[in-house]
């Protein structure tokens, strides 16, 4: 038998993921056009987004923090609420969109952010203890 490559459970395809998240920002904007109720983020794009926070969070700058579930889901959020700015007209070296990317960095950010939150609760709590 052929020994297949083992896809990591984070596993994101970038072309696809790009694909699905113009598609819906495109959607979004015809609804903005002719003042209808927005669409809801698909399931595919929702978990793409959680497959990306969480992979993330097991780089080694962030896989020793207690609270990287809270990481994971700020980045998650925020992702949500970044999807409407997203440019499908934004050139990449290749020409083709790179959601991933974006959205990577988007919940980079949201993961260093949570971080500088949780270390100001930190020092308010070590000033209550002295």
């Amino acid at each position: 038998m052929a020994r297949t490559k083992r896809q990591s459970i984070h596993y994101v395809n970038n072309a696809d993921f790009s694909t699905a998240v113009v598609e819906y920002v495109k959607e979004v904007r015809i609804a903005k056009a002719n003042e209808e109720k927005l669409p809801i983020v698909t399931n595919y794009i929702a978990s793409c987004f959680l497959k990306i926070a969480e992979g993330l969070s097991h780089k080694s700058n962030f896989i020793r923090y207690t609270y990287r579930e809270e990481m994971v889901m700020d980045a998650v959020e925020n992702c949500i609420k970044a999807i409407m700015n997203y440019d499908i007209n934004k050139a990449t070296r290749t020409g083709l969109p790179n959601a991933f990317a974006y959205f990577t960095q988007i919940s980079y950010y949201a993961f260093l952010r949570r971080i500088a939150k949780e270390k100001r609760q930190q020092d308010i709590k070590e000033l209550y203890m002295d």
